[in-house]
């Protein structure tokens, strides 16, 4: 997908206001939606936007967890040698993205939602292992014992990405003309 310097800048902009207007619950409240920062970062990458971007919704993403870790005791308890871990967390996203945007006529719908569900399964592997190997805060805890303990983390993590790719990817596919295959 080619866009003008304009459009990226637009799509920059939008992306980073719905990562800061969600970035307060993982996973929503009643009063908050989910974070929509893993489907942000794959949207940009199929969107187009460029490296330079990518490290633009970094450090905005890196920005709202200081503002929030004033007032959060959550955000604040993240702030460790594991925050790293959200570096290739969101490099992976993007780059899924970006691949998938290459080949987007190549796929109907269904195969589609796999690969996102697959890179956003790989982000939740990858965000887990720095902070099973980085955050300091598990004590003597085991692999499996860690493993155990955060797979219940994994459908609403997966579900919370789910919640804007699907209506993104709908909005993409009929704004652009395209027919979407039955599956």
């Amino acid at each position: 997908m080619s866009l003008s310097f304009k459009h990226r800048l637009w799509i920059l902009l939008a992306l980073a206001v719905v990562m800061a207007a969600t970035r307060m619950s993982h996973f929503g409240t009643s009063a908050l939606l989910p974070d929509a920062s893993l489907a942000v970062f794959l949207l940009a990458g199929v969107m187009g936007l460029s490296a330079g971007c990518l490290g633009l919704l970094m450090a905005a993403a890196f920005g709202i967890d200081v503002v929030s870790a004033q007032t959060a005791t959550e955000a604040g308890w993240c702030m460790t040698p594991a925050y790293f871990g959200l570096i290739p967390t969101y490099a992976l996203l993007w780059g899924a993205g970006r691949w998938l945007a290459r080949r987007h006529a190549d796929f109907p719908a269904a195969m589609s939602v796999v690969l996102a569900l697959g890179a956003v399964s790989a982000a939740f592997v990858v965000s887990n292992a720095f902070w099973y190997a980085w955050s300091g805060t598990l004590g003597d805890m085991g692999v499996v014992a860690y493993t155990q303990a955060v797979a219940k983390y994994f459908p609403p993590y997966l579900g919370s990405a789910m919640l804007y790719l699907v209506p993104a990817w709908l909005v993409f596919r009929l704004t652009h003309n395209r027919h979407i295959p039955a599956n």
